[in-house]
């Protein structure tokens, strides 16, 4: 805010102040000086009261709010959310086409329900950012227009500082919790240290912001999660597609030959990039909490990132004590990811998720015929665990044989009629199941 730009904020201020403010404080034009708009302020204490409001509530935070509005992470926000709202949200698979028929008279009665998916989210982020002005301090910055517009400056920054802090970390560690959740679709690559893998990395990702534009159920998470029902088809639009990487791997990159590799207007892919320092997640006085180091960065589709705010506005608290008062920012938010948009995690190793559970999709047990095979599949908890490796085990292989044939699926092959339990194991967690072998007839 420059000097004039404070000035008519104050005037403008003025108009909409108490009758009794109006008539004491005076128009500011290019004569007044700082000494004849503050006289008044410092001799009635009502008056200077009013004015700190004025200051905080209405020109500090109309910059903040301009602030935030304009922060690079921004385009990562979705619209405001309604006051006491729980996330929820809707996905409804592309409907099913069918064969034309002209016979088929019956199907126009027939009842086609749309196949619906919830996530459920909740309001995950509410916090106050405090700062005190002191009758004595905010007197210095009486010195000067140029005084009090730095004073106004530095409360702004404290303010949107603290507040962009909070949301630059929580937005990342958006990536970083999927990830370590394995909730995310991931894409193992090697280590980007020279030329040669900065290049193969662009052209994985060139790759994926290609197939994010046809339909598929490969690039979100629904599935991978445990999510039920049949699988989701989903689909971005190029401008819809984010790129957030380290900020080490794009200067490794050369936006200009990014953007041509990717068919783009090179400003255009700045708008959809985004770079941030690291993945790794730290608590408030900067200690690890967990290393992020393995991720190099996500593509996807904008509405992965579920970032929404409910509220934001001022508090204050007045402390005759010491003559100060305290002014809260207040903003409550929800940051979520979503399983139904498209996102690909790149990394240079896959996230170990500990199996606590298993369980054989169909516990009532199978029965087949000697020389017969079939597929079994065993469920784990939770859905996304991964680590340690399951291994199947027949109970007898006189009566049948096993092969696994995926990380949770394993064949089994009937030999002679008997029967025996088939057992998953992962580590210390097993389950059973009973494979009954009746003779061929």
């Amino acid at each position: 805010m420059s000097k004039i730009g404070l000035q008519n904020a104050l005037n403008s201020v003025r108009e909409t102040a108490s009758q009794e403010f109006q008539e004491v404080m005076p128009v500011i034009d290019e004569n007044t000086s700082i000494a004849q708009y503050t006289a008044p302020l410092l001799n009635t204490p009502k008056l200077f009261n009013e004015f700190c409001d004025v200051l905080v509530q209405r020109i500090v935070y109309t910059q903040v709010e301009s602030k935030i509005y304009n922060n690079p992470l921004r385009v990562l926000e979705g619209e405001q959310i309604p006051l006491g709202y729980l996330g929820q949200e809707i996905f409804i698979n592309p409907a099913q086409g069918r064969d034309y028929d002209v016979n088929d008279f019956a199907g126009a009665l027939q009842k086609y329900e749309s196949d619906t998916k919830v996530q459920y989210m909740g309001i995950n982020f509410d916090k106050q950012y405090p700062v005190t002005i002191i009758r004595e301090k905010l007197k210095q910055a009486f010195v000067s227009w140029e005084q009090l517009e730095a004073y106004i400056n530095a409360l702004t920054a404290s303010l949107y500082n603290g507040y962009y802090i909070d949301v630059y970390r929580n937005s990342k560690a958006l990536v970083t919790n999927a990830y370590r959740s394995n909730a995310v679709q991931i894409e193992k690559i090697d280590a980007i240290t020279t030329d040669d893998t900065a290049k193969k990395f662009v052209e994985i990702a060139r790759t994926m912001f290609l197939n994010f534009q046809a339909p598929t159920p490969k690039y979100n998470a629904w599935a991978k999660v445990g999510g039920y029902g049949r699988e989701i088809v989903t689909f971005t639009e190029p401008e819809n597609i984010i790129i957030m990487v380290r900020n080490d791997i794009r200067s490794k990159i050369d936006v200009g030959v990014l953007a041509q590799s990717f068919n783009i207007d090179k400003s255009t892919l700045l708008g959809n990039m985004i770079s941030v320092d690291d993945f790794s997640i730290y608590d408030k006085n900067n200690k690890l909490i967990y290393d992020g180091s393995n991720i190099i960065g996500i593509i996807c589709d904008k509405s992965w990132f579920r970032i929404k705010t409910q509220d934001e506005y001022m508090d204050d608290f007045r402390n005759a004590n010491n003559r100060s008062i305290n002014y809260y920012l207040n903003c409550i938010k929800m940051f979520n990811y979503s399983f139904f948009a498209n996102a690909l995690v790149f990394a240079t190793e896959e996230p170990q998720v500990a199996i606590t559970g298993l369980d054989f999709a169909n516990s009532t047990g199978v029965t087949l015929k000697a020389n017969e095979s079939l597929a079994v599949e065993v469920k784990v908890t939770p859905a996304t665990g991964n680590t340690p490796a399951i291994e199947f085990e027949s109970g007898n292989t006189s009566y049948y044989t096993v092969e696994k044939t995926g990380d949770k699926t394993c064949k089994i092959t009937g030999k002679a009629q008997g029967s025996a339990n088939l057992t998953a194991r992962a580590g210390n967690v097993n389950t059973t199941l009973s494979v009954t072998v009746e003779a061929t007839e």
